[in-house]
């Protein structure tokens, strides 16, 4: 009779171990809008990063990191209407609360991916952008630090997964040598053979050979989603003979994450009989889902999409809830008559199931719920199963006149270079706040908007969505601030949202005025309890009068937050550059910093883009340092 060592404690310690590091195989998926105006915009990511923090930089401790075996390039343009396109599938992660997902993108100057190259891009990064002549710009999508990725803050829950499967993976026997033991719940023990289990929470444990196991698994879906009509910001860093062009487009990502289990969408259809369409195709009308700020004082985006050549639209996804969420749909453009409808509903199917605390939904109303098919697109299968989502019906939009309108070219308070400017408008009726009708990111090197922004000079229409899944009534009535007039103000992450300032458009007109009214916006404070912070930068220059221009970017989580002019520094052999008003001493406050730099004879020919790996941390300090040397 063989001897049969004791079972430890340290066996006991690596069986909870085991047990915490089941997890069900978890997908990641990536959604998106852009304006009509792109006809591609690429992303290739090599990486996913998972942190039970929200405020974690790149560089600190708790990131669980996922390498892509081969790197996946997905065209947000393919994204519109609640589409999703996989990153990557088939990850095993540690069940938990995270609070945090990076994506680790390729640059555009990286060697070309066989996914990018297979897709049709030039670069892992590209963004290919229609002027208003039809002209199709392709253009190296500029990112941020991406060596640190695009940081997004969210609430995912990893569930604990199949313990069969989890745990028939691992190694020895439990159970009498050369014994076999199959069932749902057995499980055998010993030093010396092989033992299979088979069974959905069946198990081996020992030190000498191999077990099998397989069991239910529950696949977990989550998805990032990236609004290009914020996001994507086109720019002008040198002057054109022609006074006319683009020099890039630069993504500064304000992103979200949702668990898909426990989203909704909404969906709709608009006859665009006499509608316009943009030079892409496409009309250019967006849906936008908002819902009452923190402070009640306006309403603010929560995703918005991009109309469908056939008026179709769907946004998804959208949080939901057992207990229900309400969303204001606002369909906006400058060719139509803004429409409202309030209080849509996303309610998670009562009829759920709990799977070691993932939830899982069915749908089983025909009239409040629609399921998106799936399509394949160059780089993979696009997995859209927009579950959980309500039909608001059909609407028929009104056609309208515009103008346009800029910021002024002088302002008396310069925002900040990562700041976008926002024209909302107000029902009429006792307790309304403006909403969102059009957003757009400032260029940060002119600090302006780098396209005049279009405006309906039409009134509102506006109804109450209701549960039958009958279409919605509107009226039709003028805004609060008037036909054609807007209230403006500007918003940024890490400070208070602006006052607001009236803008009165011009008199209604078949032939709109050829030159923007300009607006200037109210600055904006930081939001407590934020401090303001400050970096200096050492600036050495490797080769004095190779560039005479620049600026120095600095960056948190892939986003812009500011910029300042290199000229002063690049002039010699180098000099400091100081950056003001940084969100400061609060937690997160890790910025990066890149530069960009040209010879203004011939800016295109000797344009230089650099990143660099020293994080700033202003969590703590309200003041940074930082040594660059511009090669």
């Amino acid at each position: 009779m063989s001897h049969r060592p004791p079972i430890s404690l340290g066996c006991v310690a690596g069986l909870a171990a085991l047990l915490a590091g089941c997890s069900a195989s978890t997908e990641v998926s990536q959604g998106g809008n852009t304006p009509s105006q792109y006809q591609h915009v690429w992303i290739t990511t090599q990486d996913v990063w998972f942190n039970r923090s929200a405020t974690a930089g790149p560089d600190d401790a708790g990131w669980s990191q996922y390498s892509l075996s081969t790197p996946t390039t997905i065209d947000l343009v393919t994204l519109n209407s609640g589409n999703l396109s996989s990153i990557t599938s088939g990850l095993r992660i540690v069940p938990g609360t995270y609070s945090q997902v990076r994506l680790i993108p390729l640059d555009a100057t990286a060697p070309l991916a066989s996914s990018a190259q297979n897709a049709g891009a030039l670069y892992n990064s590209e963004a290919d952008w229609v002027d208003s002549s039809g002209t199709t710009h392709q253009l190296p999508l500029e990112l941020l630090n991406p060596d640190k990725g695009i940081g997004i803050q969210t609430s995912l829950k990893v569930p604990v997964g199949s313990i069969g499967k989890a745990l028939g993976s691992g190694s020895g026997t439990l159970g009498s040598e050369g014994s076999t033991t199959t069932g749902t719940t057995g499980f055998g023990l010993g030093t010396g053979s092989t033992s299979t289990t088979t069974g959905t929470t069946g198990f081996g444990l020992g030190t000498g050979s191999t077990t099998s196991g397989s069991g239910t698994t529950a696949q977990n879906s989550y998805a990032v989603f990236l609004d290009g009509t914020t996001d994507l910001v086109p720019f002008t860093y040198a002057s054109h003979s022609d006074g006319t062009g683009i020099d890039g487009i630069m993504l500064s990502p304000h992103g979200s994450a949702y668990d898909l289990s426990q989203s909704g969408g909404i969906s709709g259809q608009l006859t665009l009989t006499n509608i316009t369409t943009s030079t892409s195709g496409l009309p250019a009308i967006q849906v936008s889902a908002e819902t009452l700020s923190t402070d009640g004082t306006r309403h603010q985006v929560v995703i918005t999409t991009t109309v469908q050549s056939d008026g179709s639209f769907t946004l998804y996804p959208l949080a939901a809830s057992t207990n229900g969420v309400y969303y204001d749909v606002v369909i906006h453009g400058p060719g139509i008559a803004t429409i409202i409808i309030k209080s849509v509903e996303l309610v998670l199917p009562s009829t759920s199931s709990s799977f070691f605390g993932h939830t899982s939904s069915s749908t089983t109303d025909d009239t409040t719920t629609a399921t998106t098919t799936s399509s394949t697109t160059s780089t993979g299968t696009t997995n859209t199963s927009a579950t959980n989502v309500v039909a608001i019906g059909t609407l028929t939009p009104r056609a309208a006149t515009s103008y346009t309108a800029n910021l002024a070219t002088s302002p008396a308070a310069t925002l900040p270079a990562g700041a976008a400017v926002k024209f909302y408008q107000t029902l009429g009726g006792q307790g309304e706040v403006p909403y969102v009708i059009e957003t757009s990111p400032i260029d940060p090197f002119n600090e302006v908007l780098f396209a005049p922004q279009a405006l309906s000079q039409q009134t509102i229409d506006s109804g109450t969505w209701s549960s039958t899944g009958t279409n919605v009534t509107v009226v039709s009535a003028a805004p609060v601030e008037g036909t054609g007039n807007y209230s403006v103000a500007a918003s940024a992450p890490s400070y208070n949202d602006a006052t607001f300032i009236h803008l009165t458009g011009p008199p209604s007109s078949s032939s709109p005025p050829a030159t923007p009214v300009t607006v200037t916006v109210p600055a904006l404070t930081l939001a407590s309890p934020a401090t303001s912070g400050s970096l200096t930068a050492l600036v050495r220059v490797a080769t004095p009068g190779k560039y005479d221009q620049g600026e120095i970017l600095v960056s948190q989580n892939g986003t812009l937050v500011a910029t300042a002019l290199l000229d002063g520094a690049l002039a010699g052999a180098g000099g400091t550059v100081t950056v003001s008003g940084l969100p400061a001493q609060i937690a997160g406050a890790i910025y990066y910093v890149s530069v960009r730099v040209w010879n203004s004879s011939a800016p295109a020919d000797t344009l230089q883009r650099e990143w660099y790996p020293t994080a700033i941390d202003l969590s703590g300090s309200a003041r940074g340092s930082i040594t660059l040397t511009v090669n």
